[in-house]
């Protein structure tokens, strides 16, 4: 967004720039006022603001952005360059600052180079949020989400985590625990990840957790179709350690140099991950069925021999479906540069709980409830 009261000045700017539209396009607003109003609506990355207009000038509406729209950067351009005045721009909070004249290439530059920054922790499509948000709490990463709701593409959220702490959340002009519920309860969403978090003390009460089952289940309410055996990504899907280096390929990640300036729709593969249901049958014909189970039945003969018989342990199948979940993690773990993927804990509350083991057909182990996970992942890792 460009903001300057001389319509003139703004119009040839906004022209100039349209060369650069694969890049990022353009929302112009000739006062502080109406910008405020656009950026209720619009999802804006940056905001190009004059310091000297009527009504509501630039420091004015700097300040009213970094509170309510703490991840847009302002950029503050000016035709009275003093050095007192960059140096109360910059203490404002300002993350630029252009003296007038300058021709479109270097606002066109420098609007890029603030993109790519915002782009460069990568960006994942079509993914289970859930899983990827207690990724980033479990390795305690600092960064801000750009989440952008497949089923309402012209809706997005930003979420703030400060070493692995959910600090705010933003949908709109809305902070708070309100956005960030709503947030919560996407599914199958496309985001952005930026490697850093404005926001430094903790904003929104409450724990990541608890407000991730609480979306949940206003979600699952809300879905007459539900069926708690239809949506494993609903299910708390924890990593049970650090990854080490040497993780398996996954196309899940893909590097953005664009942030959501101007959204592009991202072909990924999908599929629904269901339990036992969609396992793999057991026994089939030839050398196929043989190999497949010979890997159960080595699982079930380690399992048995590590922690005897009576182990807790209900069923051990195979199940492709479950490829796509680990290609998911998989491809968080490469962005955080975490290693590789050993096993996946499932608890499904009183139904039970798993642990899914990657191979070349991922295993499922079943457990009874009361079964400890530690020492069923310690025999199989």
């Amino acid at each position: 967004m460009i903001v300057d009261d001389d319509s003139a000045w703004l119009d040839s700017m906004k022209n100039e720039l349209e060369k650069y539209s694969s890049e990022f396009f353009v929302i112009p607003a000739y006062d502080g006022r109406p910008a405020l109003d656009l950026l209720e609506k619009e999802d804006v990355s940056i905001v190009v603001s004059d310091l000297r207009m009527p009504g509501m000038d630039g420091f004015e509406l700097l300040s009213r952005v970094l509170v309510q729209y703490p991840d847009i950067s302002v950029i503050i351009i000016t035709a009275y360059d003093r050095p007192k005045t960059r140096e109360v721009v910059f203490k404002s909070g300002a993350d630029d600052y252009m003296p007038k004249p300058f021709d479109a290439a270097e606002l066109a530059d420098k609007i890029i180079r603030s993109l790519k920054k915002k782009s460069e922790g990568g960006s994942l499509h079509n993914v289970s949020l859930e899983t990827f948000l207690q990724l980033i709490e479990m390795e305690q990463q600092t960064c801000t989400l750009r989440i952008l709701n497949k089923d309402e593409a012209t809706r997005m959220g930003v979420l703030f985590f400060r070493d692995g702490e959910l600090m705010n959340a933003r949908l709109g002009n809305r902070l708070g625990r309100g956005a960030a519920y709503e947030i919560l309860s996407w599914s199958g969403v496309s985001l952005s990840i930026e490697n850093y978090c404005p926001i430094e003390e903790k904003q929104l009460e409450g724990e990541l957790q608890a407000m991730l089952l609480d979306a949940m289940r206003t979600r699952d309410e809300s879905n007459e179709d539900f069926s708690p055996e239809e949506d494993f990504a609903s299910d708390e899907i924890l990593l049970d350690r650090p990854l080490r280096p040497g993780s398996q390929s996954s196309t899940a990640a893909e590097s953005s140099t664009t942030g959501f300036s101007n959204p592009v729709a991202h072909e990924s593969s999908s599929a629904q991950i269901r339990h036992p249901a969609n396992r793999a049958p057991a026994a089939g014909a030839g050398q196929q069925a043989a190999v497949q189970e010979s890997a159960v039945d080595m699982l079930r003969r380690q399992l048995e021999s590590s922690l005897g018989n009576e182990n807790g342990i209900e069923d051990i199948y195979e199940d492709r479906r479950s490829n796509y979940l680990i290609e998911q993690i998989t491809g968080m773990g490469k962005i955080f540069d975490a290693g590789e993927l050993n096993a996946i804990y499932v608890n499904k509350g009183r139904e039970g709980q798993s642990v899914i083991v990657p191979g070349k057909q991922a295993a499922v182990i079943v457990m009874s409830p009361e079964v400890p996970r530690d020492r069923i992942i310690d025999a199989v890792v």
